[in-house]
Order: structure tokens, then sequence, then C-alpha cells
């Protein structure tokens, strides 16, 4: 059996950013601009404004920009890599491109099945207005067709360039994250790659992500140190739901209990919050105590108010070793990265 993912969509999802998005532009606060910083702008009454005071005030959009522009050039870069790579092989087989194209994507790519094209039309008679499946088959073969070429050819990319001497200079910005005194930290302090996540518990691409950080953690066990951060996005409950695993820190269990939040589904009530801490064998007590007081929504507020500072507009978003990555990523993504920071 295949995947079922709509076939309207399946192209274009494998492009959407994974990612739960917030409902509210960034506030503007402190980061590095990158012109003159006493350079003079503007003039009001006689007093100056400053290139460096117009990129404080700017400093989240101006950040987006940037990691905007290095995406841009990355994938650029990518693409003339693998033409580069390309041409290479062409060459060393004594064919044109087309044909290697043609032998290596086009002819290793197969149309879906009878079966499997009744499990897609099945799996969308809700979005096909009634249509038959001999009226919506041409497009389901097409669809899928156009997937399989995408990954075949993103797999024979990779496969030539893990045979070639590839190096890539090109520098991702990186973001200062400020981390308060007395954040919990999983891993040795001393790391040489830190991971930070900007989260909300309820955002279900957060969800996914933990599990392939919990393999990414274990993979790099004494290299890399990894730090929680909340970013409230307008989730009715995330509020509550990020004090509570502070108030399962108070009693040593924030670890467990921000991974049972993101692996363990529950309606996110104060009784099922309150559950969660009685199955860890908190003191139910003072979980509710502390549930039920804003002891921690200063820290939360904080962290929140961190992120935007950042420019982060939602959930997840990775710093890695300041290297910003935006939303639920592969485990692959993850090791080329830290890989790269480990050299």
């Amino acid at each position: 059996m295949i995947a079922r993912p709509s076939f309207i969509i399946v192209i274009a999802a494998a492009l959407a950013w994974s990612g739960c998005k917030a409902s509210a532009d960034p506030t503007l606060a402190k980061t590095t601009g990158t012109a003159a910083r006493g350079t003079v702008v503007a003039e009001v009454d006689g007093k100056p404004i400053t290139a460096e005071e117009l990129d404080k005030h700017a400093a989240a959009q101006l950040q987006q920009l940037r990691d905007q522009e290095y995406e841009i050039r990355k994938n650029a870069l990518d693409d003339l890599i693998g033409k580069r790579l390309m041409q290479k092989e062409a060459a060393q087989r004594g064919i044109s491109e087309q044909e290697l194209n043609r032998i290596e994507v086009a002819a290793k790519v197969s149309p879906p099945s009878p079966s499997e094209i009744q499990e897609i039309y099945d799996a969308n008679r809700g979005r096909v207005g009634g249509r038959t499946r001999a009226e919506v088959e041409p497009q389901i073969i097409s669809s899928v067709v156009q997937q399989r070429v995408a990954e075949r050819t993103r797999a024979f990319a990779q496969a030539l360039r893990d045979q070639a001497a590839v190096k890539v200079h090109l520098e991702q910005p990186r973001s200062e994250v400020i981390i308060p005194a007395g954040t919990a930290i999983l891993g040795p302090a001393d790391a040489k790659v830190t991971i930070i996540e900007f989260s909300d518990y309820l955002c279900p691409y957060c969800q996914s992500a933990e599990l392939v950080l919990a393999k990414v953690l274990e993979k790099y066990q004494g290299k890399v140190k990894f730090i929680h951060r909340d970013l409230m996005i307008g989730r009715p409950r995330s509020l509550p739901v990020a004090k509570a695993a502070l108030c399962a820190g108070d009693q040593g269990k924030f670890w467990e209990y921000r991974r049972d939040l993101l692996t363990t589904a529950g309606d996110w009530s104060d009784g099922d919050l309150e559950a969660r801490a009685a199955k860890m064998g908190l003191a139910t007590s003072d979980f509710k105590a502390c549930l039920a007081s804003e002891r921690h929504d200063p820290t939360i507020n904080a962290s929140t108010e961190e992120g935007q500072r950042l420019g982060v507009t939602g959930t997840p978003t990775f710093f890695v070793n300041g290297r910003r990555m935006v939303g639920a990523r592969s485990e692959q993504h993850f090791d080329e990265i830290i890989q790269a920071e480990l050299k």
C-alpha cells in the first residue's frame, strides 16, 4: 500500500512549510544590523535617528530577510551543483544529459497500479465533487508520477553528490539566542552543538518533530545539548500546558512531562494535565497549586518575546548553534547541520 495524501495536493504538500504559524506579527526588538552603526538615516526636530536604532527597530523583519536570502542562495547552489554533476556523469557515459535523465529517472518511475489508484480515489472521495474514478484517474496517475519523478530525481542527484568531492562554503546567518539562567538543559553543558527549539505543545508539527528529535539526540548523545523554549502562537490552552511542564520541572520531571505532552494525546484540560502529573508520581497538590498560580507566566512570556525578537513566526523553529531550521525537519536535515558543526 502507498501513502494516501490528496492526489490534488500531493506535489504542493511536499513544498509546503511544515509548521504552525503564529497568529500575530512578531514584536520588533534588538539584533545586529548591517548598516554602519553611526550613520544618521533621519532627523526629527534636529534629533538624529541612526542606522543602529533603525536596525534595532526592524530586527525581526531584517533577520527573516537574511534567512530568506540564504535559503534562496542555498537552493540555487544545490541546483547548480546538481547540474554540474549531471553534466559530468553524462560526459563520462558518453551520452547526453537528456538520455541520462531518461535512463536514471524516467525509466525507473512506474505509474500507480490499479489497486493504488483505487486506494487514492477512496481516500479522496470527499474532494472529487462526485466524479467517478474513471473521470479523475488521469489526474491521479499524473500526480503520482510527478511525485515519483521528483523523488527519483532527488535520489539520483544525492547519489551523484555522495560520490563526488563536493565542498560547500556558503555560510548560513547565525542568530544569538538568549538563554536565561536556570533554563533546563538536556545533555552535557559543554556539548559542541546546541539545539534550541521554539515550540508550542499543541502544535501538531511540534508533536511530529519530537519523534525525529528523540532519534537525533540519541544518535549524538554526548555531543549535543538541547534546550526547549516556549512560543505561544495564539492557541487558547497553550499557556496552561506550557505552565504544566514547568510545574513538573519544579519536581524534577520537566523532560519526562514535556515528552509525554508531545507524544501522548489528550484534551489539554486541567484534569488531563493533572492526570499526567499523577501518572509520573508527582505531588498532586503541589502541582495543582502551581498550575493555578502565575508563577511561571513571566518565564513563558519572556521566552515568547525572545522568539519574536528573533523573527520566529511559527513552530517548531530550531536554532542549531544559531543556524535557523524552520518547521518539522527530517533526521537527514539534522544530520547535515550537526555534522557540519561538529567538523
